[in-house]
């Protein structure tokens, strides 16, 4: 598993994502032209001085900033990045926001570990959990991979940040993922299907960091790599987005004969965005 450049557990400074402070923080991070360059301490200046908000916030937004994938780990915006702020400014559109989903969940990061770990074992449409599940599983996750035990405060507050990002409509709750029951539990819901462009996006940047120096992989493997069901996708989902990619000439799918394969034909990402924002 890739884990460069990947979020702490606790870079959320006990606050849920906020598209609004997002923005600000790509916004300002688009305008400085030496951003790159500079220390912790003068960047967080400088979103002091040209963003409303907090001290906190100051530290937590632009790791959000960097999980969701508007910017890399050098303080640049990514093309993803570039589109939203374009186009889409209160990152309010569904596309955006499975993007912002898609790479704060992704196995290979830039999202934190335990990130993946919940949405990869609980993001199945009817699931039900509490809190309290969340924090036991985040423990023993950190404790299994990084040999780390944290506070309870810290694991908790960890819970209660990734559920208000996906339950609060200030974060993603516009996806409609999760809603609240009885007795301080959550049920998993299905959500309204990504776009495809997004889900073509997501599929290049996913086979670039596990499968770079293929051009073909298995039907099977794809389906067994964790990806659809990062869009809540199964196989007759995934099958009819891959047959509109192969419509739109960025892959083709052989299947005259076991074992399949997916062959992939183009990787021009920026092509997918200009149509996920109706650009092209």
């Amino acid at each position: 598993m890739i884990e460069t450049n990947r979020l702490g557990t606790v870079f959320h400074e006990t606050f849920p994502l906020s598209r609004q402070s997002l923005f600000q923080i790509i916004n300002v991070t688009n305008e400085s032209t030496c951003i790159e360059n500079m220390r912790q301490t003068e960047r967080e200046g400088l979103f002091q001085q040209q963003t409303s908000l907090g001290t906190r916030y100051i530290k937590a937004m632009p790791r959000y900033a960097l999980g969701c994938g508007f910017i890399n780990s050098n303080y640049r915006l990514s093309n993803f990045g570039k589109y939203a702020l374009k186009h889409d400014n209160l990152l309010d559109q569904i596309g955006t926001q499975w993007l912002m989903h898609y790479h704060l969940s992704a196995p290979h990061g830039p999202g934190a570990l335990f990130w993946h770990e919940i949405v990869s074992k609980r993001f199945y449409s009817g699931c039900i959990f509490s809190a309290d599940d969340l924090v036991e599983q985040i423990g023993n996750y950190i404790w299994q991979t990084e040999k780390k035990k944290l506070s309870q405060r810290s694991v908790r507050s960890t819970a209660t940040v990734f559920v208000g990002t996906y339950t609060k409509p200030e974060g993603l709750g516009k996806l409609r993922f999760l809603e609240a029951t009885d007795n301080c539990r959550y049920r998993v819901r299905e959500p309204a299907p990504a776009p495809i462009w997004a889900i073509g996006y997501a599929l290049i940047d996913f086979w670039e960091a596990h499968y770079s120096r293929r051009l073909s992989i298995g039907l099977d493997t794809l389906q067994e790599s964790g990806f659809p069901g990062l869009f809540f996708m199964g196989k007759a989902e995934l099958y009819e987005a891959l047959k509109v990619l192969q419509e739109a000439r960025y892959l083709d799918v052989h299947r005259t004969a076991p074992p399949y394969q997916v062959v992939l034909l183009c990787q021009d990402r920026e092509f997918l965005l200009q149509k996920l924002y109706g650009t092209n």
